[in-house]
């Protein structure tokens, strides 16, 4: 390991120590660790569309001060969500798996990362526990998910995205991420923005505030359609598979009539660019027939090499079920084992045989899971997967308080979203998207903790 590296480690460990040190000498000074930590997550949520560097920055800032937070109030106790078990159970599969991983080095990055995100959840669902914190947070990702989404449109334009097989990277530069980050985005404005889900009881509460509406509504408008070309500049399938679905379920959540009208819309949007851009269509149609997107030499063989590995990370899951081999060490395997790899591929523009090495990690988030951490780490993430719709669902369902309302349908359409990506693109320890679908799941935790009606809520029946 390179000495500045070994620095950097000792420097680190040693302020870790001396900030909990002070934080067991000076409990008075928990206060100061809260808002710290706070200050923390408000970065991630600034930058986490911007500069994903600057966002991990303020995520491990948050959960280090969070810890002196606890540790100055004398507080051990893991803070109470509804996803707790299925959480904590796969957090300690992933742990376990470094016993018997076959790359204790991927291990410890990748499941690492996992575990790293899941201390993030922890610590945004304790601290982000009023609605003045929560709306901050939301406000700060908008800001901020808007520029990205401005500058991936003119990024788009000037690479001639819509005819040409270049692909835009957003502020963060990875064409993968980016465009799932902007369907979170659009998710939180359609969801946060838009849609009006006050009871139907329920009277607005600025009459005066109606020209400030429209104004707000016909920006948010300008941004959705933008995100939505985003999406297409990207030609990413994990993306758009996702947010069709999320914008379907939203509609729905507020009336059919707009569930159908969003029909409407989508169907008539998809005509339209698939007419226009054909890199665009081809991509998306490969998903059926997979002999649409040719295979070129020195390129990855598309969905046919998505397939194949998805084959490969069954073939491991097979040989090891129960345990799997290692989180994040699926890559390692699969370089040193040859019987799991794919089989040659025909190239047609050539007429040899070609050997895609593109990747060597599944691409799909879910067949990872089972062959790098079993069969149990599986069903614990897919029991999360499962209360990340229900429960949201029930509070909305349940729910007179339009925040909380707001709060559960953003949750819904975030969790789809990510299902989508989870299928192409995401894994666990991806730190561009998962970290920021439990960062949402972290709102709705806190919304659903919260006992009583919202301020706004209680204001506007007065």
């Amino acid at each position: 390991m390179p000495l500045l590296v070994l620095i950097k480690i000792f420097s680190i460990t040693i302020s870790i120590l001396v900030l909990f040190s002070l934080a067991v000498k000076r409990p008075g000074l928990s206060g100061f660790f809260e808002n710290a930590a706070l200050s923390g997550i408000f970065l991630f949520a600034l930058f986490i569309p911007v500069k994903d560097g600057f966002a991990v920055f303020g995520m491990a800032a948050a959960i280090i001060f969070y810890i002196a937070f606890k540790i100055a109030r004398r507080d051990m106790s893991i803070p109470k969500t509804v996803f707790n078990v299925p959480l904590l159970i796969y957090a300690g599969i992933v742990a376990a798996s470094f016993l018997w991983t076959y790359s204790l080095k991927d291990s410890l990055n990748e499941g690492g990362e996992a575990l790293y995100f899941i201390l993030f959840f922890f610590t945004a669902s304790a601290l982000v526990n009023s609605e003045k914190r929560i709306k901050f947070m939301i406000y700060t990702f908008t800001f901020s998910i808007c520029i990205a989404i401005i500058y991936g449109f003119f990024q788009g334009l000037a690479i001639n995205a819509l005819h040409s097989s270049g692909r835009i990277t957003g502020l963060i530069g990875n064409w993968v991420g980016f465009p799932v980050q902007v369907s979170f985005g659009l998710t939180v404005i359609i969801a946060y923005y838009l849609l009006d889900f006050k009871n139907s009881g329920e009277k607005n509460r600025y009459a005066s505030g109606k020209i400030l509406r429209a104004a707000s509504g016909i920006f948010f408008a300008a941004i959705i359609l933008l995100g939505f070309f985003d999406i297409v500049f990207a030609k990413a399938r994990s993306a758009w598979i996702g947010i069709i679905p999320a914008v379907f379920v939203l509609m729905y959540l507020k009336s059919k009539k707009l569930f159908f009208a969003a029909l409407i819309l989508l169907f008539v949007l998809n005509i339209g660019i698939f007419s226009v851009s054909k890199t665009f269509k081809s991509r998306i149609f490969s998903m059926f027939n997979p002999k649409i997107y040719n295979l070129r030499l020195k390129n990855h063989g598309d969905i046919e090499s998505h397939i194949a590995l998805i084959k490969s990370a069954w073939a491991v899951f097979e040989r090891y079920p129960l345990t799997g081999v290692g989180a994040g060490a699926f890559s390692k395997y699969f370089d040193e084992h040859k019987g799991v790899r794919f089989p040659w591929y025909y190239n047609p523009n050539t007429g040899k045989k070609i050997y895609d090495l593109y990747d060597n990690w599944p691409e799909n988030g879910y067949m990872q899971t089972l062959a790098e951490t079993g069969i149990i780490s599986f069903i614990a993430l897919m029991w999360l997967f499962f209360l990340a719709i229900k429960e949201p669902v029930k509070l909305f369902k349940n729910s007179g308080d339009k925040f909380k309302r707001r709060i559960s349908s953003l949750a819904i359409g975030a969790s789809i979203i990510f299902y989508g990506s989870f299928a192409g693109v995401s894994n666990m320890s991806n730190d561009q998207l998962t970290n920021l679908w439990l960062f949402f799941l972290a709102l709705f935790s806190a919304v659903n903790n919260m006992s009583g009606e919202s301020e706004e809520y209680v204001i506007s029946k007065k």
